[in-house]
């Protein structure tokens, strides 16, 4: 007997903390409410299928595993899609010692809910700070 109520006496020490359902249900409506902004404001900045970039000024970086275009402007972050032309400004970016600047054209095209760039053109035009 004094074995089992040793057992249940460790079991209750290891227990979890029970949490405030209460607190989490108040929690869940503001979050939900915050990702319903957060998706307004993508959809807002979201560039429309077939637009082009027309000698855009800004930076490529890499955003996890993919190679991304900033524009100076900032108002929409673009996935870069692999073709040649990203072979070349990946190789100029590997070569080089700090932020390169380009001007860039291409076309852009979404996929749920983001955009990506297809690149036709990318001049080189200095680095950040010259």
């Amino acid at each position: 007997m004094s074995i089992f109520c040793v057992g249940m006496s460790c079991l209750v020490a290891i227990a979890p903390p029970e949490r405030s359902i209460a607190a989490e249900e108040e929690a869940a409506p503001i979050t939900d409410r915050m990702k319903s902004a957060q998706q307004l404001q993508e959809k807002m900045t979201r560039l429309r299928e077939g637009a082009e970039v027309v000698d855009s000024v800004g930076t490529f970086e890499w955003i996890g595993d993919r190679l991304s275009f900033v524009p100076q402007d900032e108002k929409a972050v673009l996935k870069v899609l692999e073709n040649r032309m990203m072979e070349r400004v990946v190789q100029a970016q590997e070569s080089s010692t700090g932020e390169l600047i380009w001007i860039v054209s291409g076309t852009v095209t979404e996929f749920r809910g983001g955009n990506f760039l297809l690149m036709k053109h990318a001049v080189l035009t200095g680095k950040r700070g010259d």
